[in-house]
């Protein structure tokens, strides 16, 4: 039994084996989801490529958010299951409590806003880490991406 047992440890540990890491292509899709007088919701797609047989966990909790040149907070998720042999997206959202967006800073924030909305555009960034996990191997990906999105009223 002890020999079938180590027999079937260094099959499933030669056929079933990491041999590079997921590739993270962009981020991709920023968008304003949704905005009302309590929250901004605001969404990212993460895109990474697998080509190992084996899939593992993604985690986005070291992802922060900035709107105009000011941290809004970090994307909160559960950690992401990895496809194997696959193209995949991670989402990557966060919502805004307006309340505290605007008592972060009353003064420059609100002037930054309304100019924000008078010119319908907003500049979005993430940045930080995603970590990949499989096997006991970790794997992280930094993330530093801005764009400016439209506004639609």
């Amino acid at each position: 039994m002890k020999k079938f047992t180590i027999l079937a440890l260094i099959v499933l540990t030669t056929s079933c084996a990491i041999k590079q890491k997921p590739v993270f292509i962009k981020i991709d899709g920023i968008q304003l989801v949704d905005a009302n007088s309590k929250t901004l919701t605001l969404r990212a797609d993460a895109l990474f490529n697998n080509p190992n047989d084996v899939g593992g966990r993604l985690n986005t909790e070291g992802v922060t958010v900035f709107v105009n040149d000011i941290l809004m907070g970090v994307v909160r998720a559960e950690e992401f299951k990895v496809p194997t042999k696959d193209d995949f997206r991670v989402p990557l959202q966060m919502e805004v409590n307006t309340k505290d967006l605007l008592n972060k800073d009353p003064n420059g924030l609100l002037g930054g806003l309304l100019n924000s909305v008078l010119n319908r555009t907003l500049k979005v960034k993430y940045e930080g880490v995603i970590q990949f996990k499989a096997l006991g191997f970790t794997y992280t990906y930094p993330i530093n991406k801005t764009e400016t999105i439209k506004i639609k009223l």
